[in-house]
């Protein structure tokens, strides 16, 4: 009788345990939410931006983070750089943004010593000449590093190099032993049918993914102790579905959203050889396959514009000399030239503003209040040089335009 008694309580607690471990698991793994999170630390994380084509989204998604105070790093190209400085000194000044380059042709993985070490070397020389600023971390396509990437940020006293996840949603900050370099593993999708890719608008989005698919990993992922939040902004920040989701995930979650040094502190130490490293980049065409195509995707309205981005946080400009002659160039391209060498045949006095000065756009923006578009091959300001002269701007440089500057000054 014993026996039946005993093996009817096992039974008893058996059946009772399954239903804990169900609820658990449903709770955690099917149906997690936020209440979940909140039984937990608040997690901390960033927003890791990516952009190798147009600055609208950029501008517009750093604008969105701007009044939340949400912290992000961004991931751009030498090249990027070079044609988008005054843009990029904007989006700077915000102060929410922590600048990085990332080589976006291919990934370092296998890549050689000399190889790595020129392409590095030259986008830390393009960000320096034409942002004034020596970015603190590199990347390339993937967010891809090895030892050799390791090694050459050491050498080059690069503080960060990302690396493509390692830890599923959780990202991952290794220190390597024999370096004085941290590696930041970001986060990674880890559900089957978007597994591999980080944990990013793009990935989603290129796997047949929604913004409803993201949110039901973003509630796994703050469970986390950290995690990256990543975004191509021409996705993120201009398209109008996903552009939205961020806004949710910004205003609807309890997260802590810090800068690099915060999310940066070292989670493990452990010798080179030891640090994991993940080569899983399925970008084929076959898995490329977005459920409505990008110019079906309906547009952010009015996107911030970079003139908005810091308005009304630096001093007012006043324009008083509306006769004098000024120019507003990137000191290269055959207009540019051309221009130059005209002022100097005529031995015209000019002011002059560079795209590599910090308060190019601000002035720019100054000078363009009683000029809202311009004459010559441009009426939007679409060509440099941008010439003020006698109340009227123009935009690029040619032989009507050189005549027409000639009336203005009677030469």
């Amino acid at each position: 009788m014993k026996k039946k008694y005993l093996t009817a309580l096992l039974l008893i607690v058996g059946v009772i345990s399954l239903f804990i471990l169900e609820y658990i698991f449903i709770n955690k793994y099917i149906c997690p939410t936020t209440e979940v999170s909140q039984e937990k630390n608040i997690p901390q994380a960033m927003m890791l931006l990516i952009e190798f084509g147009k600055t609208d989204g950029l501008v517009n998604m750093v604008n969105d983070m701007k009044e939340r105070n949400i912290h992000g790093i961004l991931l751009i190209n030498g090249d990027f750089i070079e044609d988008n400085a005054p843009v990029i000194k904007e989006v700077l000044k915000t102060g929410v943004i922590e600048l990085g380059v990332s080589y976006d042709p291919e990934p370092f993985w296998d890549m050689p010593y000399e190889k790595q070490y020129q392409l590095i070397t030259e986008m830390l020389e393009k960000s320096e000449l034409y942002l004034g600023v020596t970015p603190r971390i590199i990347s390339s396509r993937y967010m891809a590093s090895d030892a050799t990437t390791v090694q050459i940020a050491d050498e080059l006293g690069i503080e960060y190099i990302t690396a493509r996840g390692t830890t599923e949603l959780a990202t991952v900050v290794y220190k390597p032993a024999e370096y004085d370099v941290k590696i930041i593993s970001v986060s990674n999708i880890d559900v089957p049918e978007f597994k591999y890719g980080s944990f990013c608008d793009y990935s989603f989005y290129e796997r047949n993914g929604t913004p409803d698919d993201m949110e039901k990993e973003y509630r796994r992922a703050i469970t986390e102790e950290k995690f990256i939040g990543t975004s191509h902004t021409y996705i993120g920040g201009y398209k109008e579905r996903w552009n939205d989701m961020w806004h949710k995930f910004w205003d609807e979650y309890e997260v802590d959203w810090v800068d690099l040094d915060t999310l940066g502190t070292v989670d493990k130490n452990m010798p080179m050889w030891q640090i994991p490293i993940n080569k899983n980049a399925p970008y084929t065409p076959e898995k490329i396959r977005p459920q409505i195509d990008y110019e079906s995707e309906p547009d952010v309205t009015n996107p911030c514009q970079v003139e908005d981005l810091n308005e009304g946080e630096s001093e007012e400009i006043v324009i008083e000399e509306k006769d004098e002659l000024t120019v507003f160039h990137n000191g290269q391209g055959p207009m540019c030239l051309e221009f130059l060498e005209f002022l100097d045949e005529y031995n015209l006095e000019y002011e002059e503003h560079l795209n590599t000065d910090t308060d190019f756009v601000s002035q720019l923006n100054a000078h363009k209040v009683d000029n809202p578009k311009s004459e010559g091959i441009s009426e939007t300001y679409g060509y440099y040089p941008i010439i003020f002269v006698g109340g009227r701007a123009f935009s690029g440089f040619d032989q009507d335009i050189e005549n027409e500057i000639k009336d203005i000054l009677d030469i």
